[in-house]
């Protein structure tokens, strides 16, 4: 019996010592070990599942190819206007599925478009944690009620300042009415996006806050002293995108031109992948720190916005016929004109003028202006061109054609092209050109595409 009574006492020993670590323990990890886990989603292309069955079609052209897989959730047309030869033009596009398939049939866009240079604020919630709220949008404008009310509204909200347009099939269109019944997809805190990321399902939505501390200070024997738990709270919205990528692509270290970057959207963005199973989008609740990158694609130019065509909705205001013509252009900083004619032999300053780009599916060269001749004329706005081509005899490569912005916003009077067989002229080939005269040989079949030029020409074949 003694012996039974010594072995249990022994254990409720040694049980409480292990207790008493366990706390311990608990204790030291609980206050000393930082023990976080990180997510990451890298949200790359918005290409369909299906595209790879689709490109090994032999009908399609070089462009059509291209375009294919070129497709990513950011996109971002930005005029800078610092030329002082149009309109400043900001736009931004959400490239997305309608259904966790991820096709091509699912492709839908959604976009944003801003006259001038953006500037907006987050919506502020004053003292979010009293019965009693206040929404503040702008520097006017405030919505009393409760908390959640105000939320309600917060999450309800759509900035009036843009334009903004659905996009399928290559068509755009403003489906938004201040009435009920609007057929557009309207961007507001509660709206989800499907998009793929490593070639799984999630929804995307913009739902994200900060709190900003408010509460009463007072002095108390010269002392700070806080009196109460007030705060701020700030509810991004779209907005707040539009204006950070617009930030990014204006102090983007490359300058002007056709880039890709990758943006941190994880303080805008909440993400929750499909399950498969439930067919329902579940939330991240296990993982600490989740972080969200996405590839942002854009244009970003020195020029002024001019016409609809260049817009990536084919709209301006609303207007897919807007037209800036050059009488409504300030031109008194113009003080000069000069007219060069160019061949396939021409050179500037002692530099080559032309680039070639070979193309297996058209079996030839696509011809475009060099950069360096791009920067020459783009120093002298007043400058207009004058274009000879013989397509077969001028160089010793078989020329099939313009390639994509090949002479974009270089004006050109006259473009003539000789010989024979079939030339083509690719998207924006001509854009921004204000082309007046295009000549070219009765042995010469023209392929223009639709999205090659956007102002009105004459056609003269010689």
């Amino acid at each position: 019996m003694t012996v039974l009574k010594t072995i249990a006492n022994i254990c409720l020993v040694l049980i409480t010592v292990f207790a008493v670590l366990v706390s311990i323990a608990f204790v030291y990890y609980h206050f000393f070990v930082d023990d976080t886990t990180t997510g990451v989603n890298n949200i790359d292309n918005q290409v369909g599942m299906d595209i790879q069955e689709i490109l090994k079609d032999d009908e399609l052209t070089e462009e059509e190819r291209d375009e294919l897989q070129d497709r990513y959730f950011l996109e971002v047309n930005y005029y800078s206007n610092d030329k002082n030869n149009g309109i400043q033009l900001q736009e931004l596009k959400m490239n997305y599925f309608t259904s966790y398939k991820l096709t091509l049939q699912d492709y839908r866009s959604t976009g944003m478009q801003y006259l001038g240079d953006y500037k907006g604020l987050p919506l502020d919630t004053w003292d979010g944690n009293s019965e009693v709220s206040v929404v503040k949008i702008g520097s006017n404008d405030r919505y009393y009620g409760t908390s959640d009310e105000c939320v309600k509204i917060a999450n309800d909200y759509v900035d009036k300042s843009f334009n903004y347009y659905d996009y399928t099939q290559g068509v755009a269109w403003n489906g938004v009415t201040d009435e009920n019944g609007s057929i557009a997809t309207v961007l507001t805190r509660k709206t989800e996006f499907i998009i793929k990321i490593d070639d799984r399902a999630f929804a995307i939505s913009l739902n994200k806050y900060f709190d900003k501390d408010v509460g009463d200070v007072r002095n108390i024997f010269g002392i700070g002293w806080k009196v109460g738990e007030k705060y701020n709270r700030y509810y991004y919205t779209y907005g707040s995108l539009f204006q950070s990528c617009m930030q990014a692509v204006r102090t983007n270290s490359a300058g002007y031109g056709d880039y890709y970057i990758t943006v941190d959207l994880s303080s805008l963005f909440s993400i929750k992948e499909y399950d498969t199973e439930t067919g329902k989008y579940k939330t991240d609740n296990v993982t600490d720190i989740i972080k969200t990158y996405s590839v942002l694609k854009f244009h970003y130019d020195e020029n002024g916005a001019r016409s609809s065509s260049q817009s990536m909705f084919g709209i301006i205001d609303n207007n897919s016929k807007y037209d800036l013509t050059q009488d409504k252009v300030d031109t008194t900083y113009w003080q000069e004109r000069m007219t060069y004619n160019l061949n396939a032999q021409s050179k500037l300053n002692g530099l080559p003028v032309w680039t070639y780009r070979y193309s297996q599916v058209y079996e030839g060269y696509f011809v475009s202006l060099s950069m360096d001749a791009k920067k020459i004329f783009n120093e002298m706005p007043r400058t207009k061109v004058n274009i000879t081509f013989n397509v077969n005899t001028d160089t010793d490569k078989q020329i099939v054609g313009l390639d994509y912005n090949a002479f974009e916003n270089i004006e050109i009077d006259t473009l003539t092209i000789n010989g024979n067989g079939r030339f083509y002229c690719l998207d924006k080939s001509l854009f921004g050109t204000s082309l007046q005269t295009l000549k070219y040989s009765g042995t010469i079949a023209m392929d223009i595409s639709s999205k090659a030029i956007d102002t009105e020409y004459a056609e003269v074949v010689l």
